[in-house]
């Protein structure tokens, strides 16, 4: 008997729940070895060396695999001739920055960059030869394939840069641990994958498969430039030492935003494409990603930044409390963060990819101009400046919403009102107690998330939000009967 679409959905999500909490929680722990072996600079570096890997990542994805998944039906000729069109890409894209490896290096006046970026770019070419491997099971939502394969090759790639860096290799330690990754992934997929790339190149596919994903590929490239703009600025013009710091802010605030958002959005895309034909159903189907995934992001952001220095000093280190302000900051913008990504999402799923690009650059130039008046005033001041852009794209982007799907922002912010009251209210608490108390720090992130836990859902059953009851009526009751028929699920 067929799942139903709530079913498939909580299937879906709590495999790749298990592969972003899996994940996010062994490269934490791995990161947290690193971060005390190793110094400020080195992170830096490599958070510097990640800004030109994701923006070139997202040209070689090029968008045909999201695509792909929306195309009701694929043939071999749309499979090859994406994997085909990827792969040269990714070897275009490696050429460039291998050439360009110099002139980086000069830029930020870092030789050492030179010979990273060489082989931190191989991971391209090791990515463009799973897209389609990934993109079959993400269509077919099979994700808990993808769960296992991703769990051994973040963990086997870990222990690895965790050896190396006690060996004293220190960079290259966490330069190793990324691009093995990427291949022992690649390989996975590989083995348990039967679909083997064939030499067939269709135009007529490729026309088709473009013609959407090109407006996604201009969108992305946007998004991923400006979203890294802050850390080419910090790495200009301030320090290595400072991005380092940054990073560790960006990795400890997207902590919650991979593991949780996107797992939202990898299951809700491929979903939520089959109703869009149906604006009612679509509009239901978003008004619940919106309350759930707010019923969890909005009072972690703002308990991480309540939690946010004695959460660094237990994790990585006293010698990181640099990275604290920047953390409180990063949170506040996380809030806007899934309310910005729904809303995006849903021009997707309507086949509006032309808007997606046309709002991307309204905010872009928003984000530049705050970037630019921030920076004045410090790296603080930029960052403030990246907090503000956040929520001014949250306008540009519900002004669409509301158009195309009748779902405004003041219709938004009333669907997570009850939720963003109760997490101000726990983040107040939190913040309280935790300036009360005179513990160690790893003490006082245990209480604090005590009080913050004991502080929010006691709220929700009290006040019978609507979020506490599709919890408790419909989401934990699915869920366990999708665990009692896990052989099931694939």
């Amino acid at each position: 008997m067929a799942k139903s679409l709530t079913e498939k959905s909580l299937s879906g999500m709590a495999w790749v729940l298990a592969d972003k909490f899996g994940s996010t929680l062994i490269n934490f722990v791995v990161n947290i070895i690193l971060a005390r072996l190793l110094t400020e600079e080195d992170f830096g570096i490599i958070a510097m060396v990640f800004v030109f890997f994701e923006i070139s990542t997202t040209l070689v994805y090029s968008g045909l695999p999201i695509a792909l998944i929306r195309e009701k039906d694929i043939s071999e000729e749309d499979k090859s001739t994406t994997f085909l069109f990827n792969l040269a890409a990714a070897l275009l894209m490696y050429a460039v920055l291998f050439a360009s490896a110099p002139l980086i290096a000069s830029f930020f006046d870092q030789d050492i960059l030179e010979p990273i970026v060489r082989v931190m770019s191989v991971n391209l070419i090791l990515a463009s030869f799973s897209i389609i491997q990934r993109t079959l099971l993400e269509r077919e939502l099979h994700f808990k394939t993808q769960t296992k394969t991703r769990l051994a090759a973040i963990l086997i790639s870990g222990i690895v840069g965790v050896v190396m860096a006690f060996a004293g290799f220190g960079v290259w330690s966490l330069v190793t641990k990324f691009v093995l990754m990427s291949f022992l992934d690649t390989l996975f997929l590989w083995i348990i994958s039967d679909w083997r790339p064939r030499l067939i190149f269709s135009m007529p596919s490729f026309r088709r498969l473009f013609g959407f994903g090109s407006k996604i590929l201009a969108t992305s490239f946007l998004d991923r430039s400006f979203a890294h703009l802050s850390k080419v600025v910090i790495g200009r013009f301030f320090s290595m030492a400072a991005l380092g710091s940054y990073h560790w802010a960006n990795t400890f605030s997207n902590m919650v935003v991979t593991s949780l958002f996107q797992t939202i959005q990898r299951v809700s895309y491929p979903l939520l494409s089959k109703l869009n034909t149906d604006k009612d159903a679509l509009k239901k189907g978003y008004r619940q990603v919106l309350r759930i995934s707010s019923f969890v992001m909005v009072p972690s952001m703002i308990g991480m930044a309540a939690l946010a220095e004695p959460l660094i000093i237990a994790t990585i280190g006293p010698k990181w409390t640099s990275a604290v302000p920047f953390l409180e900051l990063l949170c506040i913008a996380g809030v806007a963060f899934h309310l910005n990504a729904i809303n995006l999402n849903m021009l997707l799923v309507l086949g509006r990819s032309d808007l997606g690009l046309a709002l991307e650059i309204y905010k872009k130039i928003g984000i530049v101009l705050a970037i630019a008046i921030g920076v004045q005033f410090g790296i603080i001041g930029l960052v403030i400046g990246e907090v503000i852009s956040a929520y001014v794209a949250l306008l540009i982007n519900t002004a669409y919403s509301k158009r195309l799907l009748n779902y405004s922002l003041i219709e938004q912010l009333g669907d997570v009102k009850a939720t963003a009251i109760i997490a101000v209210i726990m983040g107040g608490a939190v913040y309280g107690v935790d300036h009360l108390i005179d513990a160690p720090a790893f003490l006082r992130v245990g209480i604090g998330m005590v009080v913050g836990a004991g502080v929010y859902f006691g709220l929700h059953i009290v006040s019978r939000s609507s979020e506490m009851e599709l919890l408790q009526n419909i989401v934990v009751p699915k869920l366990r009967k999708i665990f009692r028929k896990s052989p099931e699920l694939s």
